[in-house]
């Protein structure tokens, strides 16, 4: 249907550039909508996971009572300390967090809490080469790597280094310095993040342990595992050192195990799925009214086609022609907008917004979906067409054929190429019948219609059934 010899799925559709214009952007403002939700809810999984992804380990150690990654439930360093003992185990760092109790001024700007990471100095903590390299900055104390992607209102200097290091900061009431930058985003917990060494962490968060040793607790433990360690089984033995303390998983399963927390466990992940589906039926809306109103505006030249034979496989064809035509010149401009749109978001909010193949294939198959079930909608209209019906409606139009065979009685004559003729139908059970009268001594003439769409009438007499319509 795409590519015959009459393309008149395109035609129909280019026939006024104008209509194509704006039906392009009906359509495209629902692929928009799709990508902003799509986009929000991967963004938030992708923000919320985005410190795990960047943690060098095979295996993540969690407190038992810890329901998500931004929850402040801890366990004791000294099961870390044990499960070198396991065989399997390679190295073991542990992670500090801190976000409730952090007070973080810039002068001149109100305090706001920060997420703070404190990290061991030695051994390797991320993945990231470059981060993991920054970590040698931070050995003095009161010193600290920031976050790029820390949202404007705390005051901090996001792009020029050195201007960063000569603002003044205050953490906890300390005065603190920011030595370089990582990247690691924010979520919808956290506005923002700084990276210091452990030894300043206890520094700053002394109470963090009840008066005892601030780093005697851990939020995370990132365990490393030997070439020829079978995992699952590490893990049954790690988690029987203390099995009401604390949970092993992969770096996989807990990855897996947050998207799943904030998708069905939160009001903001249904949300974001409520407003796709409402994107998909937006978009089927606008197909449908898009393909409807081509269809009636043509409904003649389809009568037409109908009564000369086609069938409705053809106009099925032509219906889901236009419908791929709409997905394509809809999806690709609005495509490329929401790169742009979630590169201006990424940078003004610090979410990470990530366009990856796999989401740009989801949303071009709900395109598809949308725009065929619109056009699968409308085309029922079209099928319901009866040609000899649409001809009878058109009263007081002017026909200009020839007049062919003779006037039908003696006595009468035959109209003027140019008279008003005016149709009157009738239905049975297996046709329709449309008559014509002309001249003051009525006689029945017959409509047909040419393969090359014109008219002309004929005397009095039946010229059969075609396709269920007899024209007489």
């Amino acid at each position: 249907m795409l590519f015959n010899r009459t393309p008149l799925a395109w035609k129909n559709l280019t026939s006024s550039w104008t209509k194509l214009l704006l039906s392009t952007g009906g359509v495209g403002f629902a692929v928009l909508l799709m990508f902003s939700q799509i986009g929000f809810r991967n963004g938030l999984f992708d923000s919320t996971v985005q410190l795990a992804q960047l943690m060098e380990a095979d295996l993540i150690v969690v407190s038992r009572a810890k329901y998500n990654l931004p929850s402040e439930q801890r366990f004791d360093r000294n099961l870390l300390r044990r499960s070198l003992q396991i065989d399997g185990v390679s190295s073991v760092q542990p992670i500090y967090l801190e976000r409730a109790g952090t007070e973080l001024r810039v002068l001149g700007r109100p305090s706001r809490s920060i997420r703070v990471i404190g990290v061991p100095m030695q051994g390797r903590v991320f993945s990231n080469d470059t981060m993991d390299e920054r970590r040698s900055d931070i050995a003095k104390p009161q010193t600290a790597l920031l976050d790029r992607r820390t949202k404007r209102m705390y005051g901090l200097e996001r792009s020029n280094r050195d201007r960063l290091r000569e603002q003044q900061v205050e953490l906890s009431g300390k005065r603190l310095s920011f030595v370089d930058y990582v990247e690691i985003g924010t979520d919808f917990v956290h506005d923002g993040s700084l990276v210091m060494s452990e030894q300043s962490f206890a520094s700053y968060f002394p109470w963090r342990n009840s008066g005892g040793d601030p780093l005697a607790t851990v939020d995370f433990g990132l365990i490393r595992l030997k070439a020829n360690a079978d995992p699952k089984l590490v893990i049954d033995r790690l988690t029987g050192l203390a099995p009401q303390e604390w949970e092993v998983l992969s770096k996989k399963q807990i990855i897996e195990r947050e998207i799943r927390f904030w998708g069905t466990a939160t009001p903001i992940g249904i949300i974001f799925s409520v407003g796709t589906i409402m994107g998909l039926v937006v978009g089927t809306i606008i197909c449908y009214q898009i393909i409807f109103t081509d269809i009636t505006d043509h409904m003649a030249e389809f009568a037409t086609l109908k009564a000369m034979g086609y069938s409705r496989r053809y106009f099925l064809q032509l219906v889901v022609g236009q419908s791929l035509y709409l997905t394509v010149l809809g999806f690709i401009p609005a495509a490329l907008l929401s790169y742009a749109l979630y590169g201006l978001l990424t940078e003004t909010t610090g979410l990470i917004m990530l366009l990856t193949p796999q989401r740009v294939a989801t949303v071009f198959f709900l395109t598809l979906l949308m725009c065929l079930s619109g056009g699968l909608l409308a085309v029922r209209k079209l099928n319901a067409t009866d040609p000899a019906n649409l001809f009878c409606s058109l009263v007081g139009q002017r026909l200009r054929p020839p007049w062919v065979s003779g006037s039908a009685r003696r006595g009468s004559a035959a109209p003027p190429a140019d008279s008003t003729v005016k149709m009157s139908c009738g239905r049975s059970r297996r046709a329709t019948t449309c008559t014509l009268p002309s001249g003051r001594n009525t006689s029945i003439l017959a409509l047909t219609i040419s393969r090359s769409a014109g008219y002309s009438v004929e005397s009095s007499k039946s010229l059969g059934s075609r396709n269920g319509v007899r024209y007489q």
